[in-house]
């Protein structure tokens, strides 16, 4: 802001004496063409020109901020008169002052034509004035806007986000009590295995986008949490290309695809299922494909009814804004989620 102000005044300093050196020199040209051959006096331009400086100083002053509303475009040409007035005044003033003969002729002649030349140069400057006002205003709005929405749009991360946790938090808390009585060690592993989950969940709560690596290590928590829910039966395998390891994602953008995955890869499925996950880096695109078996039957009951899909279309859109980052599709009894993030960097 400090670097703005700045170079605004300092613009307003060039541009004010510029008019002052220009009506200065046009002035004296336009008194040396009438009174030549007789000696010409430098009062009259050089009085001219600072009075016009003053009025233009005076106009930035007190018209630095002023945006005129709906039909009081009227004040503007009485402010320009006013100031008109007080610029010819001026002149007088210094030419009484500093009096010459020839000069104060002169001025009197060309009075009429001196008004209305002063009246055109300071209503030009008010108007660019206002304009420039207007467009600071603009940018300011433009700016505050672009705040407010990205506010919103953090606020409605951090909702979706949470809307995943408790939903993986009950299953994973069904898992523990449904093991305390058969299997009480497994139950205090799965424990210590989701505490550190969460742990790691909220470490990652004022990151968007973080490194693959960090995704993948927080992925091993939750998959080892789950192996301990399904046990043998639950195989997971990556396949993640070497350049790949080093993309940004979105913190748990991938959890609910796996979560997914092993919903309809191991519920009313029986014996043992193996989820791949395919990562490689394409064209500044980090795709991520799942790909988990399903039987056909309970897939088609079951169809359209979860929140995980939905949030990350939503996710993504808000991140990127685009909505064909996420693609689903089957293959016989397979089942494959395929995700691309953008890699800007």
């Amino acid at each position: 802001m400090t670097f703005k102000l700045t170079t605004k005044n300092r613009l307003i300093h060039v541009s004010t004496w510029t008019i002052c050196i220009l009506y200065f020199a046009v002035s004296y040209c336009l008194l040396w063409w009438d009174l030549h051959p007789k000696n010409i006096s430098p009062y009259e331009p050089l009085i001219g020109a600072l009075s016009i400086t003053i009025c233009c100083y005076l106009i930035y002053s007190t018209l630095q901020f002023y945006l005129p509303r709906k039909n009081q475009y009227v004040k503007i040409i009485l402010i320009c008169l006013t100031l008109t007035i007080v610029s010819v005044g001026l002149s007088i003033f210094f030419l009484n002052q500093f009096f010459d003969d020839i000069s104060f002729t002169h001025f009197y002649e060309v009075l009429p034509h001196r008004f209305v030349i002063n009246f055109l140069l300071l209503l030009c400057i008010i108007i660019i004035n206002v304009f420039w006002n207007i467009q600071e205003e603009y940018e300011e709005n433009k700016k505050r806007k672009e705040e407010s929405e990205r506010i919103l749009r953090d606020a409605e991360l951090y909702n979706l986000r949470q809307q995943l946790q408790p939903h993986f938090l009950f299953n994973s808390l069904n898992s523990i009590i449904a093991l305390i009585g058969s299997k009480p060690d497994e139950a205090r592993n799965m424990t210590f295995q989701l505490s550190d989950f969460l742990r790691g969940t909220m470490r990652k709560d004022d990151k968007q986008l973080i490194p693959l690596s960090d995704e993948i290590t927080h992925l091993s928590l939750y998959l080892d949490i789950e192996k301990v829910r399904f046990g043998h039966r639950l195989t997971t395998t990556f396949h993640i290309e070497e350049q790949a390891k080093k993309a940004k994602v979105p913190s748990m953008i991938i959890q609910p695809l796996l979560e997914n995955a092993i919903k309809f890869g191991l519920y009313n499925v029986i014996g043992e299922v193996e989820i791949t996950v395919h990562i490689r880096l394409e064209n500044y695109l980090l795709y991520i494909a799942i790909t988990n078996p399903f039987d056909t039957d309970q897939f088609e009951g079951r169809k359209g009814t979860g929140f995980g899909l939905s949030s990350i279309q939503r996710r993504l859109f808000l991140l990127y804004s685009r909505t064909d980052l996420l693609n689903t599709s089957t293959y016989k009894n397979t089942f494959t989620s395929t995700l691309k993030i953008p890699q800007y960097d």
